[in-house]
C-alpha cells in the first residue's frame, strides 16, 4: 500500500512538471506580436519656401521617405525633374513637390499668365496688330528678329498767292498728299506671334478664330513709346522685315519718298500733253 502511494506521488510530480513545461512554452509563444512593416518611398520635398514664378534650384529641394499610401499623386521622385523649371504656385517648406507645381520656362512663357518670364531685364513687351501683308506673309515666328518699317502720309499745304487776297488775309489750301518711308527700330526680338490667351468659347462650346493677330516685341521703354505713337497715328503704316537668323547688323538708311525713287532710278516724269488749239 505504501509502495503504491509513492508511485502515485511520483506520477503526480511528473505530470506537474510536464504541465508546467507546456504552459511555459505556450506563454513564451504568446509574447508581443512583431510590428507591421510600413512600405515607404522617397519623394521630392521643398527644403525651403519657393515663391510663385521663381526658378527651382537644387538647393531648394530634398528627398524624404513617405509611406506609399500617403504619397500624393504626381509627386516627383527625383529633384532633377524640377531643377531649372519655374514654380507655378508657392511651395511651402516641407511640402511635396508635384509635377503640376512646376513647368519648363518655355512652356510657362506660352501660358498667358507667365508671359513676363520671357521679358529680360531692361526690356518690356509691346504688341502691335499684324496682317499677312505686313508680317512677311505670316513667316515671322517667336524668337525671330525683325526691323520695323514705317510709312508716314503727309498732307502738303500751299499758301494762296497774296495778290489774290485782300490786305491782311492769308489763306492756305491743300496741295495733295505724299508718303515717306523709313527704317526705324532694328534687330527687335519677337516674343510671340498671336494672342496670349484664346478667345472665350461661344455658347455652343466652339472656340472662335481671333479677329486680329498680334506681334509682341521686346523693346526698351523709350522704343515702346515710339511704337505706341506710331500705332495710334492714323497717318502711319507699320510693316516688318524679317532678319536672317545670324544677322544682327545695325545699318543706316535713307528715307524713301517719291522724289528719292525718281532720282535714284532715273525715272523721267511724263510731260503734260500738248494743248490742241481750236
Amino acid at each position: 500500500m505504501l509502495r503504491r502511494g509513492r508511485l502515485l506521488i511520483l506520477l503526480g510530480l511528473i505530470l506537474a512538471l510536464v504541465t508546467a513545461g507546456v504552459a511555459f512554452s505556450v506563454l513564451r509563444g504568446a509574447g508581443p506580436a512583431p510590428e507591421e512593416r510600413v512600405l515607404t518611398a522617397k519623394i521630392v520635398v521643398a527644403k525651403q519656401p519657393i515663391d510663385e514664378r521663381a526658378d527651382v534650384t537644387l538647393e531648394a529641394l530634398g528627398t524624404e521617405e513617405w509611406p506609399l499610401e500617403s504619397i500624393p499623386e504626381n509627386a516627383l521622385r527625383n529633384p532633377e525633374e524640377a531643377v531649372g523649371k519655374v514654380a507655378l504656385v508657392p511651395i511651402a517648406e516641407g511640402q511635396p513637390v508635384l509635377s503640376t507645381m512646376v513647368m519648363g520656362k518655355e512652356e510657362a512663357k506660352e501660358a498667358g499668365g507667365f508671359a513676363s518670364l520671357g521679358v529680360p531685364e531692361g526690356k518690356v513687351a509691346f504688341a502691335l496688330p499684324i496682317e499677312d501683308r505686313n508680317s512677311v506673309a505670316g513667316a515671322i515666328q517667336a524668337g525671330d528678329f525683325v526691323d520695323v518699317l514705317v510709312t508716314i502720309k503727309f498732307t502738303l499745304l500751299e499758301e494762296v498767292p497774296t495778290e489774290v487776297l485782300e490786305e491782311g488775309e492769308k489763306e492756305v489750301k491743300v496741295g495733295g498728299e505724299v508718303l515717306a518711308t523709313q527704317l526705324t527700330l532694328q534687330d527687335v526680338e519677337v516674343l510671340r506671334v498671336g494672342l496670349w490667351a484664346p478667345p472665350p468659347p461661344t455658347e455652343e462650346g466652339e472656340i472662335p478664330a481671333p479677329t486680329q493677330n498680334y506681334l509682341t516685341l521686346l523693346v526698351n521703354q523709350q522704343d515702346a513709346l515710339v511704337l505706341l505713337y506710331l500705332r495710334e497715328d492714323p497717318n502711319v503704316t507699320i510693316d516688318f522685315a524679317l532678319r536672317g537668323v545670324e544677322d544682327h547688323t545695325i545699318v543706316s538708311t535713307e528715307s524713301v519718298t517719291l522724289q528719292y525713287i525718281l532720282t535714284r532710278f532715273n525715272v523721267t516724269t511724263p510731260a503734260p500733253p500738248p494743248t490742241v488749239g481750236p
